[in-house]
């Protein structure tokens, strides 16, 4: 039996109450904080995709179409 699963088979045995001390105590010892965590996004979706920060040029409103040709090449991997 592993490491793992003699600690779940203890876990099982106590009241929850003693369980959640458990988590906690792992929590603290291993560094953990809630802020670390990934949050559960499949409610809210994942928010931050896209943000970045950068500078477009004054023109590039202008060019945009131009580089349509450079774009289906590096999706369809035709050469230019």
């Amino acid at each position: 039996m592993t490491l793992v699963q003699q600690a779940t088979n203890m876990m099982e045995k106590l009241p929850v109450r003693s369980q959640q001390v458990v988590v906690d105590l792992l929590k603290m010892l291993s560094g953990y904080t809630e802020t670390a965590a990934m949050p559960d996004t499949r409610e809210t979706g994942f928010r931050r995709t896209g943000k970045s920060v950068f500078v477009l040029p004054a023109d590039f409103d202008e060019h945009f179409d131009d580089l349509n040709e450079e774009i289906t090449a590096m999706f369809m991997g035709e050469s230019l």
